[in-house]
């Protein structure tokens, strides 16, 4: 038996690092954001979402300058970049919120129903319409949600809609990151960290603004409170969670870059169950056999939905490649 090659060795230590990057900066993020919520009693989760987001700007536009790649956005992207700051703000914005309405796990249960939105925006977007056998995949994946859902589950039906809200706005943002990251022209085409360095900065101004309008009040009593945490704590502990933020969303391109969907689609799933198992210790929340059984049904059809997309997007290009029409017209056409 060949034993791998020194670069095949590289490669995979490459994956498991960046795999594990993203396992503990996600994980660590969503625990913190809890923890704070939590220990200090902050109301005011779209201000330190703003703040976070503005972080993560800055961050991106520093690694930019030190790699000498930073790029002013042409009109089209710009046409391409508004839409994504505005998802990108309701997704980590709402999902902030309904964190500090929900328990951890049942936040992470909501979540594996992103699939369902990416179909469902697709078809209404792109006017690309799924397959029957991708929308049966989908089965699994709503059912374990209801199964995992079952019961009380820390649950708030305002904190169940923060939720939906940022999955609805998180598939909306994998379908433009999609469309930036691989553009058909270098100008418009960007990298992780550009597309960081745009839209970042830009969904954290949309929160501030969302915030004047809806938490002042809430921070004014905030910093009237004699016990509460000083302000430099608080800016120091989410400079911290923007950090993480920051080498979340790269980890995670990276995954894509370097691996699979599928296999993407099966960590994210294996870092749900784990955080979800983490949240349970941390927090002392309850899950019933029923609600285990769900969210292994609900991981088990994501995963089963990434292979099924992967599988038929392998056989489109196969077939194309196969056609006899296969030239530069032909491909403008399909």
């Amino acid at each position: 038996m060949a034993r791998p090659t020194a670069a095949a060795q590289r490669s995979v230590l490459s994956i498991a690092l960046v795999t594990v990057l993203n396992f503990a900066s996600y994980s660590t993020w969503t625990l913190l954001n809890k923890w704070q919520f939590t220990l200090y009693s902050l109301k005011f989760s779209v201000l330190l979402t703003s703040y976070q987001m503005l972080f993560v700007g800055l961050v991106s536009y520093f690694v930019l300058l030190l790699q000498n790649q930073v790029k002013v956005p042409s009109r089209a992207t710009l046409k391409r970049i508004i839409p994504l700051g505005m998802v990108r703000a309701a997704d980590i914005g709402f999902g902030n919120a309904a964190l500090r309405l929900l328990s951890v796990a049942l936040q992470q249960i909501i979540k594996s129903t992103i699939p369902v939105y990416v179909c469902v925006l697709s078809a209404v977007v792109l006017h690309k319409v799924p397959s029957p056998k991708v929308w049966a995949t989908l089965i699994p994946v709503v059912g374990g949600v209801v199964l995992a859902s079952w019961g009380e589950l820390s649950a708030s039906w305002l904190g169940i809609f923060m939720a939906v809200v940022s999955c609805f706005a998180r598939a909306g943002k994998a379908i433009i990151n999609d469309l930036l990251l691989h553009a058909s022209s270098d100008e418009e085409r960007l990298s992780a960290v550009q597309i960081m360095s745009f839209e970042s900065p830009l969904s954290g101004c949309i929160l501030f603004f969302v915030s004047l309008v809806c938490e002042t009040p809430t921070i004014i009593a905030w910093l009237e409170q004699e016990d509460r945490a000083s302000v430099s704590t608080i800016v120091l502990f989410n400079s911290v969670c923007g950090v993480l933020m920051f080498l979340n969303q790269w980890s995670y391109i990276s995954i894509i870059k370097q691996t699979s969907s599928v296999t993407c689609q099966v960590l994210m799933n294996l870092k749900m169950v784990t955080l979800i198992v983490i949240s349970v210790g941390m927090f002392s929340t309850v899950l019933e056999p029923i609600h285990i059984v769900g969210i292994v049904v609900a991981a088990g059809g994501c995963t089963l939905y990434a292979l099924v997309c992967s599988m038929e997007d392998s056989a489109a290009k196969l077939a194309l490649k196969a056609s006899p029409e296969n030239h530069p017209d032909a491909r403008r056409s399909v």
